[in-house]
């Protein structure tokens, strides 16, 4: 511990941004909760309503340059040069791909997304509420928000990072990926509003999620065994999940956070198969396979909705463009994560593993789940909805394996599920925004990068301590807001990013041919 405290030096700077603005929102917070709420909602619909077609046109270029990697000869790149060796097997490296990048939202929101969209489709889309129609929009918008364009927005931010750190030796931090942009430029002070403002944007993020696994996990407590949720129950699940993310991230990326991720895949595995197996098969696939075609066919369409009429009921604003946003705010902490991860490997391999993998198996899940959702209320007549409006989204997931068989034993799994996914995020998480805070890395290095101890657990409770507070002053949406907000930030940073990376190609294409960017 000593020889790792004195290896690496704090980024003070860094590390003072967020620390300020969250410590600046508590207090807010704290003595006058309606006017830290206004001032947030305030904020938020004003950015959605005049710059939310920004971060539409912003995540469909990433999905765009995504694919010009994978076809472009750049694709043939190795990560750290032609001998880099990879350190984990590409099972390794999907499953902590897939675990860092949404493992809490899949199984958050597959049922409450596919029911409510259906219920309550948006009011540009003139569709009737309810009808086949509506129920097919819904699904192609649950695809639309958790497949290939939050991937994508996550794989340009790893890849760039990656990209700077291992073949042009630069420091791993987020800023490094500005260098083929600014030049030294990208260093210094510029380094320390980006990493600051990234470093802000992931504790809201994960602070965030928390929240929804607390009110989730709370709920399935209820759900299953009567405890009502109450301040003290969600304490002691929050110390609970937190010692456990901060203690598998102490551990390092070689132990804990791959057992963790290893497992969290197998689970997610189990219910999939089991779910398509004993669910409604047929309907949900032939809904899925229909679903996936509207997708793709109305793909550009869904993703420049912006419903700008008056008569508009801001659907988009306050769906498509806050998931957008919301995957921003994440997006430069999951790409350094990636982007540990992918040393030895090309940029093709990169995009395959970090894109397109987890995105069919968000597909199916979402499709196989969501059909069982809408065959459950609208086809066997069931009252999803009323359960919904009752108890929250929250405990709708679980609701759903009372159809099922083994409901006794899978609901509890379920439940550990959701408790061991909001881990394996966090855990990531925490591991590499401690990585972020420290500066002395030799630039170029890979594998076992990891952080003293201490910064682990600073972080580690932070996270925690901070999506509590917001429970308990009733501000749990005011957070949700503030990571929407940092997601506006992170998408001129990663436009930053992309840009300077073009003009990289170009300026290598006029010397040597492109697969020669070693």
């Amino acid at each position: 511990m000593q020889a790792t405290s004195n290896k690496f030096k704090l980024r003070y700077g860094v590390i003072a941004i967020p620390l300020a603005f969250f410590g600046t929102i508590l207090i807010l917070g704290l003595f006058d909760q309606k006017a830290f709420h206004k001032i947030l909602w305030g904020a938020f619909i004003w950015l959605m309503k005049n710059l939310g077609w920004t971060l539409s046109l912003g995540c469909l270029s990433f999905v765009l340059f995504s694919i010009f990697l994978m076809i472009h000869p750049i694709g043939k790149v190795r990560l750290g040069g032609k001998d880099a060796k990879p350190e984990f097997s590409r099972w390794n490296w999907w499953a902590m791909s897939l675990c860092a990048g949404m493992a809490m939202g899949i199984v958050f929101w597959p049922a409450p997304e596919a029911l409510k969209h259906a219920l309550a489709p948006a009011r540009g889309m003139f569709i009737e509420p309810g009808s086949q129609q509506a129920m097919l929009w819904a699904m192609r918008t649950s695809f639309l928000h958790w497949t290939f364009t939050p991937y994508a927005i996550y794989v340009v931010c790893g890849v760039l990072i990656a990209y700077a750190h291992y073949n042009l030796k630069k420091p791993f931090a987020v800023s490094s990926a500005l260098y083929p942009l600014l030049g030294e430029r990208a260093f210094g002070k510029v380094a320390t509003v980006v990493d600051g403002v990234t470093l802000f944007a992931i504790t809201g993020g994960v602070a965030g999620s928390l929240g929804y696994g607390l009110l989730q996990l709370g709920s399935g407590m209820d759900f299953l065994f009567g405890i009502t949720p109450s301040t003290i129950v969600w304490t002691i699940i929050c110390v609970a999940i937190v010692l456990c993310y901060t203690t598998s991230s102490v551990t390092g990326l070689n132990k804990g956070i791959r057992w963790l991720s290893d497992k969290n895949a197998i689970l997610f595995i189990a219910l999939l198969i089991f779910a398509i197996i004993f669910g409604p098969t047929a309907f949900s696939a032939n809904l899925t396979v229909q679903a996936t075609g509207d997708y793709v066919n109305n793909f550009f369409s869904a993703m420049t909705f912006t419903d700008p009429f008056p008569d508009g009921d801001l659907w988009p604003q306050w769906w498509d463009m806050y998931w957008w946003a919301d995957w921003l705010s994440f997006a430069p902490i999951t790409g350094m994560f990636l982007a540990r991860l992918c040393y030895g490997r090309t940029i093709r391999e990169f995009i395959s593993v970090n894109l397109i993998l987890p995105a069919l198996f968000a597909l199916v899940w979402f499709g196989t789940f969501g059909g069982l959702t809408l065959h459950t209320h609208f086809i066997e007549g069931i009252d999803l909805k009323g359960l919904m409006d009752e108890k929250g989204y929250e405990v709708l997931m679980l609701r759903l394996f009372d159809f099922l068989p083994l409901a006794d034993i899978l609901r509890p799994l379920m439940l550990f599920t959701i408790f061991i996914s909001f881990v394996t995020l966090a855990d990531s998480m925490t591991s590499t925004v401690s990585l972020l805070s420290i500066s002395n890395q030799k630039s170029g290095e890979h594998g076992s990068m990891e952080a003293p101890i201490s910064m682990k657990l600073f972080w580690g409770i932070l996270m925690g301590a901070t999506s509590l507070v917001f429970m308990f002053i009733g501000g749990l949406d005011g957070i949700k807001v503030v990571k929407t907000i940092a997601g506006v930030p992170i998408l001129l940073l990663e436009i930053a990013m992309l840009t300077g990376f073009v003009l990289l190609l170009l300026r290598a294409g006029k010397k040597e041919s492109a697969t020669g960017l070693q």
